[in-house]
């Protein structure tokens, strides 16, 4: 005969078993209230004999509030991402909240499933890590919400947290022309990102402050931010013959990939051709050509999410709507 699996506990059984009201479990369990020493020993014995669980999303629907923060990821296999993410989560459950992650796969479609299931658990706020840059969802539109990375078409009083994108691309421009870089090129994302646009806005100043014409020939771009992708147009720029002796990549996944193409085609790194990217990933530590790029203070930045994300939820008024955070240079091999 199959063996009967125990039922698990509600929170009327456990007033029954402690001998105490359901009023009296609760304040126990959420550690408010009045009760005894004793009570609360009996009541967290029953509890830990029985494995119970409350049920955060049932108590959600009844307060209209839980615990629960929703953490939208664009691509969850990018590092940047992924220690963005981690970071707070961290922080998150240290102030007592939980982050549910979602990993949108940089499609809008999912995205909204996201918001619709989030909402639907009565989540307290959102945080987008480089997340879709309009949000049509009303019902989540007007939630505590920490945008990271990428800046809102509605910002409303939400709060968006960069890393100074804009002096980091002069940085990059700046090393490569120290390095003897003329004809500097640049590789970035295609769509109209804030983060990868201000970038290049820092780039573009540092090579007309340095005296260097811009070169709109030597602006490529890719539709997705990858290892392969940024292989593939730069095979295809050097096929076209267009000359460059520096490029600027405004992330490190781009950078990698360019570096894997210049190699592919006998190009030299950093002989032939100097490559500057952006983040600092552990890839890009690691690589054959250790990279030298931009360093993004991503625990930083996952931090300050998850602590302005509490209180904004708590009521407190934020003192600012944008929050930049400073970026160093990082110097290695291919510079």
């Amino acid at each position: 005969m199959p063996k009967r699996e125990k039922k698990s506990l509600s929170i009327v059984d456990i007033s029954k078993l402690a001998g105490v009201s359901v009023a009296t479990v609760s304040r126990v369990i959420n550690k408010n209230g009045r009760f005894s020493a004793e009570t609360q020993k009996r009541v967290e014995e029953i509890i830990s004999e029985n494995n119970y669980v409350p049920n955060l999303v049932a108590k959600g629907l009844k307060t209209k509030k839980t615990n629960f923060i929703g953490v939208i990821v664009p691509d969850i296999t990018n590092e940047f991402f992924s220690m963005v993410a981690v970071e707070i989560q961290n922080s998150l459950r240290q102030h007592g909240y939980f982050a549910l992650i979602c990993n949108t796969r940089e499609d809008i479609s999912i995205e909204r499933e996201y918001l619709d299931i989030l909402n639907g658990i009565q989540m307290s706020g959102l945080i987008f890590i480089s997340g879709n840059t309009r949000i049509e969802n009303e019902s989540v539109r007007f939630l505590p919400t920490v945008y990271i990375d990428r800046a809102p078409e509605y910002l409303g009083k939400s709060l968006v947290i960069e890393s100074d994108n804009y002096s980091g691309g002069r940085m990059a421009a700046n090393t490569l022309f120290e390095a003897g870089c003329r004809n500097i090129a640049c590789l970035r994302y295609a769509k109209n990102i804030s983060s990868h646009q201000r970038r290049h806005e820092g780039y573009r100043y540092e090579l007309e402050a340095r005296g260097l014409s811009f070169n709109a020939s030597l602006q490529f771009s890719v539709d997705e931010v990858s290892y392969n992708a940024a292989k593939t147009k730069m095979l295809e720029v050097m096929e076209s013959g267009l000359a460059f002796d520096g490029i600027f990549c405004t992330t490190d996944w781009l950078a990698l990939g360019t570096v894997a193409a210049l190699s592919e085609r006998g190009k030299k790194v950093p002989g032939d051709v100097k490559v500057v990217g952006f983040d600092d990933i552990l890839s890009s530590r690691l690589s054959s050509s250790p990279l030298t790029t931009i360093r993004q203070q991503v625990d930083i930045m996952g931090r300050i999410a998850a602590d302005e994300i509490i209180k904004m939820i708590n009521g407190e008024n934020i003192d600012t709507s944008k929050i930049e955070i400073a970026v160093s240079l990082v110097k290695r091999q291919t510079t």
